[in-house]
C-alpha cells in the first residue's frame, strides 16, 4: 500500500524532476551532480527477456551503468570537459522528456517517484537522431537544501542500443 502525498508536494517533486531534465539537457553536469545524495546508487541495467516456458533468460548481466556517488562524480567530472573524453567532444543534442510521474510517500522525507523517460539524442555526424525510452524508479529524498536523488532504476524498452556510446543519464 502505498502512502499519498499532497498536491503541493507532488507538485515540488515534478518540478524537481523537470528540472533535472533540463539540466540533463543542457548537459549542466556541475548543477546536475549538487542534486545527487551521498548515498546515491544509479543502475540502468541490460533488459531481460525471459523465455515464457520459464526455460532461459535472455540477455547479458552486466547493466550500462551501476554507480555510486564516487563513480558517479568522476563521470561527471570527465563530462564536464570536452578535454577529458572524445564521447562528447563535440556534445551532443539532448532532450529529456519526463511524463506519466507517480509519486508516493516513501518515509520520512522521503518519496517514490516513478516516472516515463524519453531522451533524443543528436550527434554531429550521424544522420538520424537516437531515441532511446524507458521506465525510471527513484527515491527522493527533501533536505534543508531542496530534493536530491538517492537512487535510480531506469528500465530501459531496448535491449541493443543503437547509439555510438552511452555517455548522458537518464
Amino acid at each position: 500500500m502505498t502512502k499519498p502525498v499532497s498536491e503541493t508536494e507532488y507538485r515540488e517533486l515534478t518540478d524537481f524532476l523537470y528540472h533535472e531534465a533540463e539540466l540533463l539537457s543542457d548537459q549542466d553536469y556541475p548543477a546536475w551532480g549538487k542534486m545527487l545524495a551521498d548515498d546515491l546508487h544509479y543502475v540502468i541495467p541490460v533488459p531481460q527477456f525471459m523465455d515464457p516456458t520459464g526455460a532461459r533468460e535472455i540477455g547479458i548481466g552486466n547493466g550500462y551503468f551501476d554507480d555510486d556517488i564516487h563513480s558517479m562524480r568522476i563521470r561527471l567530472q570527465l563530462l564536464s570537459s570536452p578535454q577529458t573524453t572524445t564521447a562528447e567532444n563535440v556534445r551532443s543534442l539532448l532532450n529529456h522528456v519526463v511524463t506519466n510521474v507517480r509519486v508516493s510517500q516513501a518515509g520520512d522525507n522521503e518519496y517514490r517517484c516513478n516516472s516515463c523517460i524519453t531522451v533524443h539524442r543528436t550527434r554531429f555526424n550521424k544522420k538520424d537522431p537516437t531515441i532511446i525510452s524507458g521506465r525510471r524508479n527513484d527515491l527522493i529524498r527533501r533536505t534543508d537544501s531542496g530534493f536530491q536523488l538517492v537512487s535510480r532504476e531506469v528500465k530501459l524498452n531496448q535491449s541493443v542500443l543503437m547509439s555510438s556510446n552511452v555517455s548522458y543519464f537518464f
